[in-house]
């Protein structure tokens, strides 16, 4: 193919990607959004419920002689979908707001709270790692083989320290003490930098297995986008109150969503390092006959960082 064929085969398939995300991502949120933030300054505070007003002004609406006009209803139509990305595009930054904080980068005046809320997820896992070692301690003692009350007491009290986090918490969210324990866990069994050996790692990964990662990422940063959606509603919510129970619930299910989607994501970045680590170092030079291990896992590191 010319170059300037490539050239042009390369715009088109750029152009087609940003019209399919602009569609899918920005336009309808940004349509559901005018309509509830439409519906909230008809309504006010003192008819919050009175869906009847919303049906009498749409009446007037398409009574009106600019409704019959081509013209009109093109440009009403263009306006829209105009403010509809712009709202979709301003959610998008705020995503990053979301992204942060879910990380557990607290600044300015959270940072206080945020403290607060690392250390108070920090006294829970302890006295849940308390308990569990209670039970293994017991558990020694008794010796194996080990009786089934046992096994389920270690059970119970091993899923609820994880589920506060894999790792001592030092973040005031969950998510962000899930990317901490990915890269502890990733050290400590294989004296592996993660976030010097990643970018490589991926080249050495096959395109299936890169789909996997894209398509789990994906679901978390549409979890984020979700999340963020809760800030413009708290503002609709100042004239039209149902809107913070809009907010409230997205906010909700966007963290909900969000924690799963980082899970899954953790799990398939380890996965991959834990079955592909070895490709990793064959392409480096590094000897690894066999899987991936800390001498390899060290050299691997002291190579990527480069004295650094």
């Amino acid at each position: 193919m010319p170059a300037q064929g490539l050239v042009n085969a390369v715009l088109a398939e750029l152009g087609r990607n940003l019209a399919a995300r602009w569609l899918t991502y920005l336009v309808p949120s940004g349509l559901l959004f005018l309509a509830v933030a439409g519906a909230g300054r008809l309504l006010g505070q003192a008819h919050w419920y009175d869906v009847g007003r919303v049906t009498r002004a749409l009446d007037e609406l398409a009574g009106h002689p600019a409704s019959r006009s081509t013209g009109g209803v093109v440009l009403a139509a263009s306006a829209t979908l105009i403010a509809s990305a712009g709202l979709g595009l301003a959610a998008q930054a705020l995503g990053g707001v979301v992204e942060r904080c879910w990380a557990g980068d607290w600044r300015g005046p959270a940072r206080v709270p945020g403290r607060l809320l690392a250390e108070r997820r920090r006294r829970r896992w302890r006295a849940a790692e308390d308990a569990y070692a209670r039970v293994e301690a017991r558990a020694v003692e008794l010796g194996a083989p080990l009786d089934p009350g046992t096994t389920a007491d270690l059970a119970r009290h091993a899923a609820a320290r994880n589920r506060i986090s894999l790792e001592e918490p030092v973040h005031p969210c969950w998510i962000g003490d899930r990317v901490r324990a990915l890269d502890l866990r990733i050290h400590r069994a294989y004296r592996l930098d993660l976030d010097s050996a990643w970018s490589r790692l991926w080249l050495v990964l096959s395109g299936d297995i890169r789909t996997e990662l894209r398509g789990a990422r994906d679901v978390y940063d549409a979890a984020v986008r979700l999340a963020a959606w809760s800030g413009p509603y708290l503002l609709v919510a100042v004239r039209w109150w149902p809107a913070a129970l809009i907010a409230v619930g997205l906010a909700a299910v966007g963290l909900r969503r969000g924690r799963a989607a980082m899970d899954a994501f953790a799990e398939l970045v380890e996965s991959a390092v834990d079955l592909h680590g070895r490709e990793l170092a064959l392409a480096l030079g590094v000897p690894c006959p066999d899987r991936l291990d800390r001498e390899a896992g060290s050299e691997i590191t002291a190579i990527l960082r480069k004295g650094v």
